[in-house]
């Protein structure tokens, strides 16, 4: 059984793959892994960044007075 990908490694392909927009297959070769792998890797760690920054930075206004902070801003 191969041991798991770092997390710091994870981060680094999504991060890698975000910024120049590489395409799976060369990311693959510059971090020697499968192509399928590198796909997975930056699907979830983009679900996982969503998932922990969403709420703080994209929560949506529920009460009356949160969308008229919104408005007078």
């Amino acid at each position: 059984m191969r041991a798991a990908i770092p997390p710091d490694t994870r981060l680094c392909v999504t991060l890698h793959f975000l910024v120049t927009g590489m395409s799976f297959k060369t990311l693959s070769f510059i971090y020697a892994l499968g192509r399928k792998t590198v796909s997975d890797i930056v699907y979830e760690t983009c679900n996982a960044i969503w998932d922990v920054l969403q709420p703080i930075y994209l929560c949506v206004p529920v009460t009356h007075q949160e969308w008229r902070h919104i408005v007078d801003k």
